[in-house]
């Protein structure tokens, strides 16, 4: 389109939209402006953005109330031509697309400058600097290249994962089918825009908040916004007024995102909903983006497209609250490490402070080089900055940033996207797991697994949508498949399971088909399934007798269909009987099929069809035999759906009340969202390792029980009242006042007694949490309320959550889990995304998480004891009077090489055995526990000692003393000091990397987890040596370091004093294991109210 016709249609269409009266007009009462015409181009722009901002802010029951016929020409559109493709253009300029709000990617340089963010980052850029500034420009130099390596190995890692989000949103586009131009065509659905009118079916998603124009058995799945999972039926009625206000009035408020949830609202959103309450979700007559059509079909006009539509609301307050809990929370590692940096930063400026001091106050200057030419002063400054970097650990934030780039990659792998590198440490720490049930805990596919028809009780194998299966006799076992097979084939051949499942088949309206999918394999065929998950169920089980629905669309084509209710919890199809040679249903023309809940159907049956296929009267006896077989299914947790018939001579009457009586039973089937393949051994395994899993689901509580006692959440015996609690009579009205309060005090209206209140509340809630195990008749505004708490209580919580109201919660939690098949709004709201929904890789995570900390402290304590020793030999060696030991860039070569390397192998060790075996870790465990403290001294203590004995013995064998002065000739003097100082180079060379192989655990001896095992460390051993032997032998590069060969009587005093650190450390692990000395304990942790028996931990761990 030429720019001038594109103008001129703009001027055209604000011609019309004032003559018409604007939408704002329309819905919102807007006084009419008049002078239109005369008001210049950039006034008339303002003023259509002001009535498109109007129509963006328009509450969603202002059309609600409205006939649909009106909201069409507010929106200037036709519910049979719909826009023109030059109107759709404009409106998606005024508009913008039909998405979500992006997070603009952040720029290289400011997750570049993030990653200097870090206490001990900051203190070996100042380090640097000093040392520039005193000439030691290899050090300075050296320092700023591992500082900006560290940096860009993090930059890298959080620019992958938010590469592996965007293609995982990548896949998510959809196409709608609109009306445009007076003809039906297909657009992507971010391209749809207010006015344009929407076709949709079941199966397909909803794209934008709509106004129904007209609908078929139309029902929708609301779950992402309100939690429940029961379809919502809809239709195209205008709503009273008094409708939308007593709902308002009765229905539980939604709050998807209280004031107390977010940090900070924009005024304007809290002012307006200071003015009324929140809605339910309860316009019978509205569609809202990101839900899901269940059945029929419909066409709708869209109201409100991208950010304006409920769910983007929801959103930007959600993002704005994600971006203060980063910019405001530290993860348990960043405070450690951060407490461990200013601990070694004050220690180390204290004792450069009083090395100094103690040099130039005395006379000679103690550690002072007798035949330098540089004055006192400024070598007692070099020693000082020595000491400094000595003390700091320059390859600790590179080992750390590669640890955690390392986890984020293993988690990747096993389809656990992490948002952040600190987020992967922190699952570490978490000792409560709060889980939704369905689709993590379960397969979230619903499954047939059993049925009963005459009396006899059948078998069905496979889960979910596995089309492939066999239906065998209860009696045959389901493991022998060569068995079942022949089993199969023998309940085929008799016709009677075929003719259940039929009638199964026949009464759904759900669907199955193929399409290709591009794949990494090349083109691939992808079962997809429409319509309701529970005949989605129905129809594979049918499947695995080779029954498809469509098959039998001319044997007996169905004419008539009576959809499921809730009142009379049942639906039912009339077939008329076509070319087939099936003697079903007595053989008569017309069969009227019902498919209901089991009570229901079983209640309106007056005959039943029994084992030999013959249909015989209903008896006393034969109803307590069925309503056993029901109550036996429902104490298995099983939904029960129970198929009947009725057989006519005639076309019979076709409403429900006619047809749904004196029917005759054929069967009935069990049906479960099967747990996931091992969840029961991951939750076995967290509770070994500490962690309670809570499950939260919308479910009734005696179901909520049975799964959780399938999958020993919960045990036998235990205290029903205090672990599985009732949200909706227990939590909700809590948590209702709660957010009252808190909201009273956020916005500084609340009084003494009010605060008062809320912390009674509180800790009623947290008694209730302290022993909870399964939450149920949960909504998502729960979540928040319940993830507080445990919080409040000290525990590290992770949640998970798919939908857009558990977005506040994930957010809130100190670990966010959200599903990969889950709204945009709670993947904002996350710190970890779940690709495949499953909790095992939560678990799995958690482990992740552990080892990595393990690791991390494996290096922390490596490297402080290295690093503190060469800081004591420098201080004892200044105190007694000596030259230092080490000069600044030997020092940095030692923290490059013989610190950094083996440091980085460390990074790469397997998790040991036991990792999820022991308890959780606190928040406020230090980096340094007992264990490695006294390991440090121990360590800091003998290698203080091996290298001030090298270094002494080196001056006295090379310049005849102790304190290597006794030699007259300076240039001999200073070849003593040289060979003296290499050899204590290499003799903390070798013991260090001696030690790096001791330290891969903190307790186990190096034979027992093998010495060889760690394939890195052989490596970074033999390059730390490699490169060591390089700058001491090679002529020029010997010079810049100051180094000088050694002898081979200086070469065995250098290495066999390199063996009694390691010595010792494996002496002291002995002493380890044989006290249990600092071994963190198994903790049981269920509650103590919860656990009937108080096993030991390990007990349970079996018994699982």
């Amino acid at each position: 389109m030429e720019p001038s016709e594109l103008g001129e249609l703009h001027a055209a269409r604000r011609k019309k939209l004032f003559q018409m009266n604007s939408v704002g007009q329309l819905f919102l009462k807007t006084p009419k402006v008049s002078g239109f015409e005369a008001m210049e181009e950039d006034q008339k722009d303002a003023y259509l953005r002001e009535q498109a901002l109007m129509l963006a802010e328009a509450d969603e029951d202002k059309f609600a109330k409205k006939e649909w016929k009106e909201v069409c020409h507010g929106l200037r559109t036709n519910e049979k031509e719909g826009l023109t493709s030059q109107e759709a253009e404009l409106r998606l300029q005024q508009y913008g697309y039909n998405e979500l709000p992006k997070e603009p990617p952040r720029s290289c340089w400011l997750l570049f400058l993030d990653q200097l963010n870090d206490l001990l980052v900051i203190m070996l850029i100042v380090a640097a600097i000093v040392a520039a500034a005193l000439s030691q420009v290899a050090a300075s130099v050296a320092i700023i290249v591992i500082v900006t390596a560290n940096a860009i190995l993090g930059v890298q890692q959080e620019m992958s994962a938010a590469s592996a989000l965007e293609e995982l949103a990548a896949g998510e586009g959809v196409k709608v089918k609109v009306i445009r131009d007076s003809k039906e065509q297909e657009v992507d659905s971010k391209l749809i825009v207010p006015g344009d009118i929407v076709l949709l079916k079941l199966g397909e998603k909803i794209p934008a908040d709509m106004r129904i124009i007209e609908s078929a058995d139309l029902t929708v799945k609301e779950m992402n916004l309100t939690g429940e999972s029961r379809p919502v039926k809809k239709n195209s009625v205008k709503m009273p007024d008094h409708a939308i206000k007593k709902e308002q009035e009765t229905s539980p408020a939604l709050s998807p995102v209280s004031p107390e949830a977010v940090n900070k609202l924009m005024d304007e959103e809290r002012k307006r909903k200071e003015e009324k309450k929140e809605k339910a979700l309860i316009l019978t007559n509205f569609l809202y983006s990101s839900c899901d059509v269940l059945t029929g079909k419909c066409k709708a006009v869209v109201v409100k497209s991208g950010v304006n539509t409920y769910v983007g609301r929801i959103f930007e307050l959600i993002t704005k609250a994600r971006q203060d809990k980063e910019g405001g929370e530290k993860s348990p590692l960043k405070d450690k490490l951060e407490t461990l940096g200013k601990k070694l930063g004050f220690a180390s400026l204290a004792i450069s402070i009083v090395v100094f001091v103690v040099g130039v106050s005395t006379d000679p200057c103690r550690g002072c080089d007798p035949d330098s030419d540089q004055p006192a002063w400024l070598q007692m400054l070099l020693v000082s900055v020595s000491l400094t970097v000595a003390a700091v650990p320059e390859s600790l934030p590179v080992c750390v940033t590669l640890t955690l780039a390392l986890g984020m990659s293993h988690m990747a792998k096993k389809k656990a996207l992490v948002r952040r590198l600190l987020s992967v440490e922190t699952l570490g720490s978490a000792d409560v797991i709060c889980t939704d049930k369905t689709g993590t805990l379960t397969a979230g596919v619903m499954t047939a697994i059993t049925f009963i028809s005459g009396f006899q009780t059948y078998k069905i194998t496979g889960s979910g949508h596995e089309l492939e299966g066999f239906m065998v006799p209860e009696k045959v076992d389901t493991n022998d498949v060569e068995a079942c097979a022949k089993a199969h084939e023998v309940e085929k051949k008799s016709g009677q399971v075929d003719m259940v499942w039929a009638s199964y088949a026949m009464c759904c309206n759900a669907k199955y088909y193929f399409e290709d999918t591009e794949s990494k394999k090349g083109i691939e065929k992808k079962i997809v399934f429409e319509g309701d998950p529970t005949e989605q169920a129905l129809i594979v089980a049918a499947n695995k007798l080779g029954i498809k629905k469509e098959n039998f669309n001319e044997e007996f084509p169905r004419f008539h269909e009576n959809p499921f209710n809730s009142s009379r919890k049942m639906m039912s199809v009339i077939v008329k009987r076509g070319e087939t040679d099936r003697k079903w249903y007595q053989n008569k023309p017309y069969v009227a099929i019902v498919k209901g809940a089991s009570e229901q159907v079983l209640r309106k049956c007056s005959h039943l069809v029994d084992g030999k296929g013959a249909v015989v009267p209903m008896t006393q006896e034969h109803m307590a035999k069925l309503q056993e077989g029901i109550d036996n299914f429902a104490s298995r947790s099983l939904r029960v759906l129970a198929v009947a018939y009725k057989a006519y001579d005639q076309e019979p009457d076709k409403k429900p009340d006619s047809i749904e009586k004196e029917l005759t039973l054929i069967g009935y089937s069990g049906l479960i969202d099967p747990v996931r393949p091992g969840v029961k051994n991951a939750i076995a395994t967290a509770t070994g390792a500490g962690i309670r899993t809570v499950m939260i689901t919308g479910d009734y509580a005696k179901t909520a029980k049975a799964i959780a006692l399938s999958i020993d959440i919960i045990r036998p015996g235990m205290n029903d009242s205090k672990t599985v609690i009732e949200c909706d009579s227990i939590v909700r009205p809590k948590s209702k006042r709660i957010l009252e309060i808190a909201d009273l005090i956020e916005n500084k209206q609340g009084s003494e007694e009010l605060k008062t209140e809320l912390k009674a509340l509180e800790e009623q809630m947290d008694n209730i949490t302290a022993n909870a195990l399964v939450f149920s008749r949960a909504k998502p505004e729960d979540k928040l309320i319940i993830v507080k708490s445990f919080q409040r209580q000290n525990h590290v919580c992770a949640m998970t959550g798919d939908g857009v109201n558990d977005g506040p919660a994930l957010q809130r939690a100190d670990i966010g889990v959200a599903m990969g098949n889950g709204t945009e709004v709670a993947k904002g709201a996350s710190d970890m995304v779940l690709t495949d929904n499953n909790y095992v890789n939560i678990v799995e995570a958690v482990e992740e998480g552990r080892i990595i900390y393990n690791n991390i402290t494996k290096f922390v304590f490596y490297l402080l004891s290295t690093n503190v020793a060469e800081v004591f030999t420098i201080l004892f060696a200044s105190i007694i009077g000596l030259p230092s030991p080490l000069l600044p860039t030997q020092i940095l070569w030692l923290n490059l090489t013989t610190d950094g390397f083996p440091a980085v192998a460390l990074a790469m060790e397997k998790g040991e055995p036991n990792i999820m075996r022991e308890g959780p870790r606190t928040r406020q465990e230090p980096v340094i526990e007992k264990v490695m403290l006294t390991g440090v001294f121990i360590q800091t203590f003998f290698l203080t000692a091996t290298c001030l004995i090298t270094y002494i013995v080196g001056l006295i064998w090379n310049n005849g003393s102790w304190d290597g002065l006794s030699e007259s000739d300076s240039d001999k003097r200073a070849k003593g000091f040289e060979v003296a100082q290499t050899m204590t180079i290499y003799h903390i060379v070798f013991a260090e990397l001696l030690r790096a192989y001791g330290s891969r655990s903190m307790r186990e001896s190096i034979f027992t987890i093998g010495v060889f095992s760690n394939k890195y460390m052989q490596y970074s051993v033999g390059a730390s040596v490699a490169a060591t032997l390089f700058i001491g032998m090679t002529p020029l590069v010997q010079n810049v370091f100051k180094m000088r060969y050694l002898d081979g009587r200086e070469w065995g005093l250098v290495l066999g004093l390199a063996l009694i650190p390691i010595t010792v450390d494996e002496i002291t692990k002995v002493f380890y294991r044989y006290l249990d000395f600092g071994k963190r304990p198994l903790v049981n942790t269920l509650p103590p109210e919860s656990d009937p028996a108080r096993e030991p931990l390990s007990e349970v761990a079996i018994h699982v």
